[in-house]
């Protein structure tokens, strides 16, 4: 089932009430009474009537009669409508549950390491130290990042990536389920990554896949689609074989080509992610932050977007304290900020172009890292907005991963077992013996008992199917 941000819930149903006591009194009253008379008036004159049968016609035959109707009654006006209305509920709150967990899914950022041609980017930008850079324009190099005689510059930036996340590293391709996706210019450049994962002597031989810059990857969805990957790790309809550990290697550096200035700026970042599953395998596991789902729409729509990320949920509005974007122009970016500002978000807003230059595609990871270290710094949660071949992406990025919040009620449980239709059958089943004519079993005891097995038999039949109907009923409409 395609997760939906528009998801339709219904409102819950209203559970009844059952009918009063004063009801089931009167009905007893009634009944005894008019027994009681009609048994004083017909019971033949002289008969002593502290016989069994006075006893049997004054009281148990309308006691059982009573049960019967009483019984019936509370099956018609409660027990059928709460049932109907536990199940209808049930299934709504499965169904605000699992949209609730796509809604929050993600991946967590393990560790990560951020080069831009400005140190200590975030924490200035945030000005948690020192002042925010201002370089509208300017298109700037990675200074850190210098070829020597033994390795090109390609190969230098890797092992400054990789360097601080060696001990990670080896910990996670020791898991035999770890890969590393790069995204960068060129495929061939993989065979940089292997040379300094030997550099490094880090353990194994981990698959290395290339994804271009063009390639938005929405972190809890499946990222390839060939036979080797089965969906992401929140299907509950297939066997997740999605790597608990996943190195995102990123990187754009400008070619050395003269008489052609380069337009955009050098970044490079590298994130060692982590699934839900490994997650919940090992919940004491160190990690920076989550990068929630992410929502896309068209530019124009970008309004729409943001209230869907926002009345998810995923977390309080009041949490969301920084606004991160970058290389969004034209409609995409004056309609997104007024999106922001409409949102009435107390919010502040963080662009990375006017920071460090114009940004190259490397500008998605660098921005999920740089939101991602702010939460770990107790900065709140992060939205990040970013360009995408739609239109607009949006996403959160948050410190811990929020939970389901939809608490179950006592109301939504209900049983299969009919047992108030069992109470009903037997006392009638009782009713029907009283009233008997024959002194031993014979024809008509078979067939009423019969009648009353049959019956009971169909409200165990009814009570089952009509759990079926009313939860199917539910996700057909909402589902």
């Amino acid at each position: 089932m395609k997760f939906r941000w528009d998801q339709r819930v219904p409102p819950e149903w209203q559970h009844p009430k059952p009918p009063p006591v004063w009801v089931y009194l009167v009905l007893f009253l009634v009944i005894e009474g008019v027994c009681l008379a009609y048994t004083v008036t017909t019971w033949p004159a002289g008969k002593p009537v502290d016989s069994p049968e006075f006893m049997r016609s004054a009281l148990a035959v309308p006691v059982a009669f009573w049960l019967t109707i009483c019984a019936a009654l509370y099956s018609t006006l409660y027990d059928g409508l709460a049932f109907e209305a536990a199940v209808r509920n049930a299934a709504r709150w499965h169904l605000l549950a699992r949209w609730q967990r796509l809604s929050r899914a993600g991946m967590a950022v393990l560790d990560s390491v951020i080069l831009t041609p400005e140190p200590d980017l975030a924490e200035r930008m945030l000005k948690l130290e020192g002042s925010p850079p201002e370089n509208p324009g300017k298109v700037m190099l990675l200074g850190s990042v210098n070829a020597t005689d033994a390795t090109s510059r390609i190969g230098s930036l890797l092992e400054t990536l990789l360097t601080p996340l060696a001990a990670r590293l080896a910990q996670a391709a020791r898991g035999n389920s770890f890969e590393i996706v790069m995204q960068c210019d060129r495929e061939e450049w993989s065979t940089d990554v292997k040379a300094v994962w030997e550099r490094l002597k880090l353990p194994g031989r981990p698959r290395i896949r290339w994804i271009d810059n063009d390639r938005n990857v929405n972190f809890a969805e499946n990222w390839f689609t060939d036979k080797s990957d089965s969906p992401f790790a929140y299907s509950h309809y297939a066997v997740d074989r999605t790597p608990k550990y996943r190195l995102v290697v990123a990187w754009h550096l400008n070619d050395d080509v003269p008489d052609i200035p380069p337009t955009t700026s050098e970044a490079a970042v590298a994130l060692l992610l982590g699934s839900s599953a490994l997650v919940q395998e090992k919940p004491e596991l160190k990690r920076q932050a989550w990068l929630l789902r992410q929502v896309v729409g068209e530019a124009d729509q970008v309004d729409k977007s943001l209230a869907w990320l926002l009345n998810a949920a995923q977390v309080p509005r009041e949490r969301i304290r920084h606004f991160w974007h970058s290389r969004l122009k034209g409609l995409a970016q004056h309609a997104t900020l007024g999106a922001v500002r409409d949102a009435d978000l107390k919010i502040e807003e963080h662009a990375l172009d006017p920071a460090i230059g114009p940004q190259a595609p490397v500008a998605r990871w660098v921005l999920q890292a740089l939101a991602g270290k702010m939460a770990l710094y107790g900065q709140g949660a992060q939205l990040v907005a970013l360009p995408h071949e739609e239109g607009v992406v949006l996403n959160l990025v948050v410190k811990e991963l929020p939970s389901v919040d939809a608490p179950w009620k006592t109301d939504y449980e209900y049983t299969l077992f009919p047992a108030v239709e069992l109470v009903a059958c037997v006392a009638m089943w009782v009713f029907g013996m009283l009233l008997s004519p024959a002194k031993a079993w014979g024809t008509f005891e078979t067939v009423f008992t019969s009648v009353m097995v049959v019956a009971l038999i169909l409200c165990s039949g009814w009570r089952i199917f009509a759990q079926r109907l009313y939860a199917d009923d539910v996700w057909r409409q909402y589902g």
